[in-house]
């Protein structure tokens, strides 16, 4: 039928001509299909008998049918729904509504999970720009905003609920399809911090990187004998380190921290992600990320061998290597040697505080062992987290954010570059 009603209409000269009449087409068709769809659902939609309960206790009149707009990608079509109202709290109710999902607004919720899905991805002004060449749809920035902050809201809901019913019932979340892929695997938890301007200042970022690790093989193998990245959910919320260190332990638990047959901690030198392990991960190994390792052994040669010493560069470079090789041994048989250096105050008293860094995480920097049992020693998937999930979509030119609204990007950022379109999907119907 579609292809002799095109043949009784021929609108093209060339090849994109050809192309934009079957978008065309195809868009009138869909917008069609959709009406004739939303139509099937009878004219007696929602209806629930005479009366139906209310919240406040009593119950609620059917009044009459009430027609509603609805725009979906196809288009926008009309509906007649039920209309309930109680004459005693005042309210009104369209139960076929809420058994669609629908809120206030006009957009389905599969059209306002693709929206937000692409307001993750991009910033909301490109997301507009793209929905509408692509798909027709011309949506205010306003609007994007409005849906993203929504179900970013309710993405953040639902984790709240599982942290509270967590650490305040007992009740452990349901496990993530991930944990498939986790058990009796080696498992990776890293965690830092990133910069964004929320609420008129800067703040920090506590961002995590859960991921399975993956053995490498073939010629890899040889030349990367270690653990590479797998599959990687991602955490990202401005909070208290406390309140961080609960969110963080459910997050890992849904994912298998517990039924991996090892779990190792990547961070930084910073000592608030050192107690979180502490206190949620006490049977994880602890590395220390290798190249921040290496970032101190630099501020070393630059304390001793003054800046932009080429045998201060040297140093770094072979105490790197020792580091890397043997440990903190040998890095400290090489910090031993330096004593004999005529130091002014100010660099003996910064020597002395990055000495004591190393010897404060000396059981974090057994690079060798680590390597041995091939496991990974840089926090490179959570630094590039960092830009990824923070930096990319919160650190634009001029953006500036509030707390509310650069959180519910986060959560739905996360969720994006997670592949949790199922959960997003499910945010976007009204609860």
């Amino acid at each position: 039928m579609v292809r002799e009603w095109c043949r009784a209409h021929p609108g093209a000269a060339n090849l994109e001509q050809a192309e934009e009449f079957a978008t065309q087409v195809g868009r009138l068709a869909s917008e069609c299909a959709f009406e004739c769809a939303v139509e099937a659902c009878g004219t007696r939609a929602g209806y629930c008998g005479a009366s139906l309960p209310c919240g406040c206790g009593q119950r609620a009149r059917f009044v009459g049918y009430r027609r509603r707009w609805v725009r979906g990608q196809p288009g926008e079509v009309g509906v007649s729904r039920a209309y309930y109202h109680c004459r005693w709290c005042g309210e009104g109710q369209c139960p076929w509504d809420r058994e669609q999902g629908l809120d206030h607004g006009t957009l389905t919720p599969l059209l306002k999970a693709r929206v937000t899905e692409l307001c993750g991805r991009l910033v909301f002004r490109e997301a507009g720009e793209v929905l509408e060449r692509f798909t027709g749809l011309s949506l205010a920035v306003s609007m994007l905003e409005e849906v993203t902050e929504q179900v970013g809201a309710r993405l953040r809901d639902v984790e709240n609920e599982r942290v509270r019913l967590l650490f305040g019932e007992n009740v452990v979340p349901q496990a993530d399809p991930l944990l498939a892929q986790v058990m009796r695997k080696r498992a990776y938890l890293c965690v830092d911090a990133a910069k964004a301007h929320t609420d008129g200042s800067w703040h920090d970022i506590k961002v995590a990187a859960f991921f399975p690790g993956v053995t490498p093989g073939g010629r890899e193998a040889q030349r990367r004998p270690w653990d590479q990245a797998g599959p990687t959910r991602y955490l990202a919320i401005q909070e208290e380190a406390e309140a961080f260190g609960k969110r963080l332990y459910t997050f890992a638990l849904r994912l298998g921290c517990e039924r991996a047959q090892e779990l190792v901690f990547l961070g930084d030198g910073a000592e608030w992600i050192w107690k979180l392990a502490a206190v949620h991960f006490s049977d994880a190994v602890q590395i220390l990320d290798f190249f921040h390792a290496s970032e101190h052994v630099w501020k070393i040669a630059r304390a001793a061998f003054g800046e932009g010493s080429s045998e201060g560069k040297q140093w770094a470079e072979t105490c790197s290597e020792q580091l890397q090789e043997d440990g903190v041994k040998g890095l400290l048989r090489s910090l031993r040697a330096l004593r004999g250096r005529e130091l002014s105050e100010a660099a003996r008293a910064e020597i002395v505080g990055e000495v004591r860094y190393f010897r404060r995480n000396r059981k974090r920097i057994d690079y060798p062992r680590y390597r041995a049992a091939g496991m990974m020693i840089g926090s490179g998937p959570v630094e590039a987290a960092c830009k990824s999930v923070v930096g990319a979509r919160l650190k634009g030119t001029g953006m500036r954010w509030s707390k509310t609204g650069a959180d519910a990007v986060l959560a739905v950022r996360c969720a994006v570059l997670g592949g949790l379109q199922a959960e997003l999907a499910a945010c976007a119907r009204a609860a």
